[in-house]
């Protein structure tokens, strides 16, 4: 079962310390037999799969017990984001300058969600790309993945959840693919690197080079492939061990317009048929217009959030992106953090002639009106 994950809760045993892709059980159930109770052979196997209803996901990460460093567990309502960023700081240091990637910032992601962050050159998007991803950790703040805390994670725990729960993409294919390799060769990598794999690689190498449309293209070296081909094969390797997220970087920024389309429709595709959350960060706004949430980051927090409208929605999935264009796909929300503190942008500030620091703030009927001082 090439899209699921299979995992067991043994009795009296901690349940945090199992995690759903590298302690798979496959011992017979030797407790079990013999046993007068049949009623509690049921709960002793679950299966995780790709999209699976929230409300058992949601059960089940409280009952795993999963915590905080200091024991403290993320609440029941939230059990069903995969991610949560609460207050995330990242400082980078230099012997002469320190400099803020990260500013405090708030972002809760759902399990199957398909978004994008934007935000230009050096607001922090790519640095949050990478802690969600475990390349990097936070200075301060705390960052759950699948319930758990990457802050509090050793080295060699990292790794683990580098192997399991999260799959890259680069923009560049240098960074994805073997130029030695064969497609089929690529993808089966990191499979070799999973010890608790026992799984045909060949045949499930090749389900997913099918799957991104690249049957014909499985013995190719990437020498003898376009660079969209490429792209596909990249993201077949980042699936190869069944990750919950695909962190995709920059995936149509070196590609033309319409290989760009055609990588748009395989991440909605993957989207719908595994129902694993893709998170990409991009300057493309054409895909950002075909996701379902836009998080826009600036100076370091989340300054506005741009949601799919249902009628653009179903408009969108009634045709192919190749050409499909809409000036009003989503509807855009500025965000408030902790504090009550909200971004305004420069365009707004600009329509509104605000050209000072100081505003006058006033409700009226119901609504909060900014004016300049």
């Amino acid at each position: 079962m090439g899209d699921k994950h299979l995992f067991k809760k043994k009795k009296n045993e901690t349940p945090d310390t199992i995690t759903p892709d590298s302690n798979v059980d496959t011992r017979p159930d030797t407790a079990v037999q013999g046993q007068n109770e049949p009623e509690q052979i049921e709960p002793e196997q679950k299966e995780f799969v790709y999209g699976m209803d929230q409300t058992e996901q949601g059960s089940e990460d409280v009952q795993s017990g999963t915590s905080d460093a200091d024991g403290s567990a993320p609440s029941q309502e939230t059990n069903e984001n995969i991610i949560e960023c609460d207050s995330l700081v990242k400082i980078y240091k230099t012997d002469d300058v320190e400099v803020m990637a990260l500013q405090g910032l708030e972002l809760n992601i759902k399990y199957g969600e398909l978004m994008a962050v934007i935000g230009k050159s050096g607001s922090g998007k790519s640095t949050l790309l990478n802690m969600i991803g475990g390349l990097e950790r936070p200075t301060a703040g705390k960052l759950y993945v699948d319930g758990k805390d990457l802050f509090a994670m050793t080295d060699k725990e990292l790794v683990e959840y580098r192997k399991h729960t999260v799959g890259f993409v680069w923009q560049k294919n240098s960074r994805n693919l073997l130029p030695y390799m064969t497609a089929i060769e690529n993808v089966q990598v990191p499979m070799y690197f999973d010890k608790s794999n026992k799984e045909d690689k060949y045949a499930r190498a090749h389900d997913l080079l099918c799957r991104v449309g690249l049957e014909d293209k499985i013995n190719s070296y990437p020498s003898q492939m376009s660079g969209g081909e490429q792209q596909r094969v990249a993201i077949a390797i980042a699936l190869a061990n069944n990750p919950k997220i695909l962190l995709a970087d920059e995936p149509t920024g070196a590609v033309d317009t319409k290989t760009s389309n055609m990588i748009q429709d395989l991440f909605r595709k993957l989207n719908e048929e595994l129902g694993i959350t893709i998170i990409i960060v991009t300057h493309d706004i054409s895909l950002a217009n075909k996701v379902g949430r836009v998080v826009m980051i600036a100076d370091g927090k989340i300054s506005t959030e741009k949601i799919m409208k249902e009628s653009y929605k179903d408009r969108m999935n009634e045709l192919s992106t190749d050409g499909f264009s809409s000036d009003d796909s989503h509807e855009e929300y500025s965000i408030l953090d902790k504090a009550n503190r909200v971004q305004i942008s420069p365009d707004i500030l600009a329509a509104a002639g605000i050209d000072s620091n100081k505003v006058k703030v006033q409700v009226v009927d119901g609504k909060v009106i900014i004016t300049k001082e």
